[in-house]
């Protein structure tokens, strides 16, 4: 046990062709290309992904490791961690979960729900960061891709939300839950205080206004239709082997949110918290 990190570890064949396919090695042309990879259970894929990464990032490429999973992707990275801190390539590889890395290249110039926020708020978006550096060409490697071929990824779009918070919106939002059961229509609440007073706030968004109106009238009805998990008050949803709390359904995650506060489950601190239109 006390030389075990000094043992020479051989590479297993499979490990070694997959990452020469992976790299082009042995073809014509000796390019990188598309590549589907199938290595067997026990014949080290998390060491084939990490030995590709690197590769690649000494080459000059930004690397991202997708998997469904953040266990699974926190522990093959931890595992790896100290190789690409040796080669000096860490800030150049990047694990995490497909959700997690759509997110950071949404986000690369700057967190665009807060742009979109202060844009409608203020008219403004200095939150936005001009970015001057040189992009480096970006791979991806994905781990699990059966996965991938899901219904729940292949073919999905992420869809990132910001959320417009004020009194007037909060009332309008309240006034359509507790009215629930009269089967409001638009028109309807189109002629309510609540309503012209949120447009009087926001006047050059009107028409966001009864877009998102249209969606609440709809969720409100509906809300009880999807699954999800109350924790800790908080509301969050399956996926795969997470719980995600950063996810919401239309509006039915808000309004999932009155229900439970109505029944003493969350506290109205949150709910007040989650009072927003999605934009």
């Amino acid at each position: 046990e006390e030389n075990q990190s000094s043992y020479l570890l051989r590479p297993h064949a499979a490990q070694v062709v997959s990452i020469f396919r992976m790299l082009g090695i042995g073809d014509k042309k000796e390019e990188l290309t598309n590549n589907l990879v199938q290595i067997g259970t026990g014949e080290g894929k998390s060491v084939t992904l990490g030995a590709t990464a690197t590769i690649l990032a000494l080459l000059g490429f930004d690397v991202r490791c997708a998997c469904y999973s953040e266990y699974l992707s926190q522990r093959d990275y931890k595992g790896f961690l100290p190789v690409f801190e040796s080669l000096g390539v860490v800030q150049y590889i990047r694990y995490g979960t497909f959700n997690k890395l759509c997110e950071d290249m949404i986000n690369r110039n700057g967190d665009i729900r807060q742009i979109v926020e202060q844009f409608i708020l203020n008219g403004s978006s200095s939150a936005a960061q001009s970015s001057q550096r040189i992009e480096r060409a970006k791979i991806l490697l994905i781990d699990e891709v059966d996965i991938f071929f899901s219904r729940d990824f292949y073919g999905n779009v992420c869809t990132p939300l910001a959320s417009l918070q004020d009194p007037t919106i909060t009332s309008l939002i309240s006034y359509i839950w507790t009215q629930r059961k009269s089967n409001l229509n638009l028109n309807q609440i189109k002629a309510t205080a609540q309503y012209q007073a949120c447009c009087n706030i926001f006047p050059t968004w009107k028409p966001l206004i009864l877009e998102a109106v249209k969606d609440i009238i709809y969720d409100v009805q509906n809300f009880e239709s999807h699954d999800y998990v109350v924790n800790q008050d908080k509301i969050g949803y399956v996926e795969q082997d997470n719980i995600a709390y950063n996810v919401i359904y239309g509006y039915k995650t808000l309004f999932a949110y009155y229900c439970k506060h109505e029944n003493s489950v969350v506290t109205f601190r949150t709910l007040r918290y989650h009072s927003s239109l999605n934009t």
